[in-house]
């Protein structure tokens, strides 16, 4: 049983996982072949000093896979060796929300049902973000990576070979070209964004972009980089808040917003002083959803299309698409401004 080595039992990928991982790279290199008997469930139990479910859901979710069948009072079987040819997927986002189960969505749609796709979350945390990169080296014929981290990560990145490299969403300073990625230009994203509006915005007396400051919200410094561009491009009287919570929000302005729960305390707020919004109050919240179609009427969005993230990202598997992809972006207008 030279093929599995002892789980790491500090790494975050669980020990099922492990073994599952261990199965398909004995397949790829041909160590375990098309009819070979697996050790059974009692013998890998005792040998790694592991609970029977632990062994057992890895081999019921590699028999689900088609990868080992079983026989009555035999045991398991590789049932196939032509896994290799099967897409395997590592994908990780900062957290889950409403925009990212639209990537999520339509990485799957476009993936194909062969593929298996294992789906991690950093959180924003450089550490952890390190770790999973570093559990999971070798284990996956792609790495689809959402780099929203303030801290330099090409370093960790580089250990990842360029040509299973894609990101979603943003890019990495520092990292060689040749990586696929689908990204947003998030200085000139907003800044045309907000120019298709301006006509709408100078009706304001000043516009504020609040940064919503948390460990579980990034905004890109290009955004901010962007909006004070566009200001002072047009001479607007504006400001960058940490949080609206923390300001007191007036008649006449106009704030944009990336939380949805400061987007709920301006709606709250503005019901309390009964009133209007897009006529006595402006807002703009950054990242379409489908809630965002019907609250209130309809809150205006600067955003990109998310559904095409996924889509693009998937074609990146197939290798029927390279390079560096910028994402659309737009401003949607409805009732909120």
């Amino acid at each position: 049983m030279k093929w599995l080595e002892t789980p790491d039992y500090r790494a975050i990928t669980p020990i099922y996982q492990q073994i599952k991982d261990a199965v398909v790279r004995a397949i790829e290199n041909g160590t375990l072949t098309e009819g070979d008997q697996m050790p059974s469930i009692h013998k890998i139990r005792q040998e790694f000093n592991l609970a029977p479910g632990t062994v057992i859901r890895a081999y019921e979710e590699l028999k689900e896979l088609g990868v080992l069948s079983s026989k009555q009072g035999k045991g398991f079987f590789i049932a196939s060796s032509g896994i290799q040819n099967k897409l395997k997927v590592f994908l990780l986002f900062d957290r889950m929300n409403a925009y990212k189960e639209i990537i999520y969505e339509s990485f799957m749609e476009h993936t194909g049902r062969d593929a298996g796709v294992s789906v991690f979350f950093h959180h924003y945390d450089k550490k952890r973000f390190e770790k999973l990169i570093r559990d999971n080296l070798g284990h996956y014929s792609h790495y689809v990576v959402m780099p929203h981290i303030s801290d330099d990560i090409s370093k960790i990145l580089h250990k990842v070979p360029e040509k299973k490299l894609i990101l979603i969403d943003a890019h990495v300073p520092g990292l060689s070209d040749g990586y696929n990625a689908v990204y947003q230009d998030f200085e000139n994203d907003i800044f045309t964004g907000l120019e298709s509006g301006l006509e709408s915005i100078r009706k304001y007396s000043s516009i504020s972009l609040s940064l919503s400051k948390s460990k579980f919200q990034f905004v890109p410094e290009g955004c901010i980089t962007g909006f004070k561009r566009f200001c002072n491009t047009h001479h607007l009287e504006h400001a960058v808040l940490s949080s609206v919570f923390q300001t007191e929000i007036r008649k006449g302005e106009l704030y944009i917003v990336y939380d949805d729960n400061e987007l709920f305390h301006l709606l709250n707020r503005i019901k309390e002083k009964n009133w209007e919004t897009g006529k006595d109050i402006g807002i703009i919240s950054y990242d379409d959803t489908p809630m965002k179609e019907i609250l209130a009427g309809g809150i205006s969005v600067l955003t990109t299309d998310f559904y095409r993230m996924g889509e693009t990202a998937a074609l990146f598997l197939t290798d029927s698409l390279k390079g560096k992809i910028h994402n659309p972006f737009r401003l949607i207008r409805r009732n909120s401004f």
